[in-house]
């Protein structure tokens, strides 16, 4: 029998503790045992501190309907090595926040940011900074200062994390939101906010490149859309932006190399100096027509997709009108240009296969031509049968075989083309776009993690591991939601965190 002790802590918050049956090994047909940690609240988030030992927990219930998260609820630090609640502390979510990096916990109330002690939940210090990007290691952020209403938005700063201390400040415009971050190297980091920008988080040093990525004063957009906003404060989502009426993602991905970087905006495209920022070449984009876009290098051309959508808040709108652009890609010189679709009719997804371009819309497949961009074939489907198309299946999806196999969907037959669909189906196409073959998405598995070379697959809220042959070893009733640190898996479901340690499992059998 598996016994339950109930731990009462100073904290007034009861925690139970049980070890549980969570799964088999399938060779030795043993069971998996858990720790289980059972709270009084639904976990909603974790966060482990892997050098304190220490977990993180949001405790917040949802609404019967399971659709609406309650504004308030519990935060808590709990002792997994001790199996004991450190501290804990009340949190009203429409007001305030609470995030962890690495063992620093910040508290977001308002325009002021205060860092708490890991052990006590106790205030450390507090300043008017909102916090962009944190590195953990080096126990620096970078935020924007707060001035107060009539005071400049824009400034930049970066902070001292166990002092609180400023370190640097510099104006870098916001207008439109934090588009990306990317680490450069372990003092500079690349922000894509209204363009790109270097920051060395220690001094603030950088360069600047300028772009627009929105627009401001879309009124149009804003009567048409109005009644569809979701409030961010309810499901805990939140929007960077300077206002309501501001449309932002009018940006690329960024394409980096060893000394250049690629970018797209809603005015040009252009090839800049990784090191320095300077123009290498720039190009022209119809600033009326382009949105969110796509880059990516094949051979010796730079292609951009125009998606023909955008962002206002976090509600996706229709915005420009999707076409294809080839350049040259050290010239930046435009070998073609083609508007591909009518407005409102935006791309879902895209894929490349030799020379050509597949392009998925709401009910069509498109083929077009990477030499000049011209349409080759286009078919249209069903809707009401197979529900609107959504994007092209990657290699992380797997089905089981008749032969109780596991393999990547894509490479049953390499020569076929898999999309999915809103109703929950994956359809296998030929070369013509004819639909040969469908599989129900329940039927499917997706690779969410791997552990020397153990590929972990979910499906629904089970986990199949397989060893590196894709041969099934174990089972878990458990989702990809994991959080995993070397060989355990930490795992919450409903007020339930399970602790799941695999060690065991992966080491070598011999064969029997």
């Amino acid at each position: 029998m598996i016994t339950m002790v109930s731990m009462a802590q100073s904290s007034k918050i009861d925690v139970l503790y049980n070890e549980k049956s969570i799964g088999k090994d399938i060779k030795s047909h043993k069971a998996i045992i858990a720790q289980e940690y059972i709270f009084p609240k639904r976990i909603h988030e974790i966060y482990l501190d892997t050098i304190s030992g220490n977990i993180t927990l949001k405790l917040r219930k949802l609404s019967k309907n399971g659709k609406v998260l309650d504004i308030s609820g519990e935060v808590l630090v709990f002792d997994l090595i001790n199996k004991q609640v450190k501290w804990d502390k009340k949190v009203e979510f429409t007001t305030n926040n609470i995030y962890q990096y690495g063992n620093i916990i910040t508290q977001n109330i308002g325009n002021k940011l205060i860092c708490l002690n890991n052990e006590t939940g106790e205030k450390i210090w507090d300043i008017k900074n909102d916090l962009y990007y944190v590195d953990p290691i080096k126990k620096i952020g970078v935020g924007y200062k707060y001035k107060g209403f009539a005071g400049n938005l824009h400034t930049l700063e970066g902070v001292n994390l166990i002092s609180g201390n400023s370190l640097w400040e510099k104006e870098l415009n916001r207008e439109y939101g934090w588009n990306k971050t990317i680490q450069l190297n372990d003092s500079t980091i690349l922000i894509a906010a209204s363009g790109l920008h270097t920051v060395n988080i220690k001094n603030g040093s950088g360069w600047d490149f300028n772009l627009v990525t929105g627009q401001k004063d879309y009124k149009e957009t804003i009567a048409k859309n109005v009644a569809g906003i979701t409030i961010g404060i309810l499901t805990g989502t939140y929007i960077t932006s300077s206002g309501p009426n501001v449309v932002r993602e009018i940006i690329s991905n960024i394409i980096i190399d060893s000394s250049e970087i690629y970018i797209a905006s809603k005015e040009s495209i252009s090839k800049i100096n990784k090191v320095n920022g300077k123009i290498i070449w720039s190009n022209q984009l119809p600033e009326d027509l382009t949105s969110k876009s796509s880059i990516f290098i094949k051979d010796s051309l730079l292609y951009l997709i125009n998606n023909g959508f955008a962002y206002w808040g976090d509600k996706k709108i229709d915005y420009g009108i999707p076409f294809i652009n080839g350049l040259n890609l050290k010239t930046g010189e435009q070998i073609f240009y083609k508007t591909i679709s009518e407005k409102k009719d935006p791309i879902c997804d895209f894929k490349t296969y030799n020379d050509t371009l597949l392009i998925s819309y709401k009910n069509r497949l498109t083929k077009y031509s990477l030499k000049d961009g011209s349409e080759l074939f286009s078919k249209t489907f069903d809707q009401e049968e197979y529900g609107d198309l959504k994007f092209f299946t990657g290699n992380h999806i797997y089905l089981k075989t008749r032969e109780n196999n596991f393999t990547q969907l894509t490479k049953l037959d390499s020569t076929k083309y898999y999309i999915q669909t809103s109703k929950r189906k994956t359809l296998i196409l030929d070369y013509d776009f004819n639909i040969i073959n469908q599989i129900d998405f329940d039927e499917l598995y997706y690779n969410y993690a791997t552990i020397d070379k153990n590929k972990l697959l979910a499906k629904d809220i089970q986990t199949i591991i397989l060893d590196k042959n894709n041969q099934e070893i174990a089972n878990l009733d458990l989702s990809y939601t994991s959080t995993i640190v070397g060989t355990t898996l930490y795992n919450f479901k409903g007020n339930s965190l399970f602790v799941v340690n695999l060690k065991e499992l992966f080491k070598t059998k011999p064969n029997p």
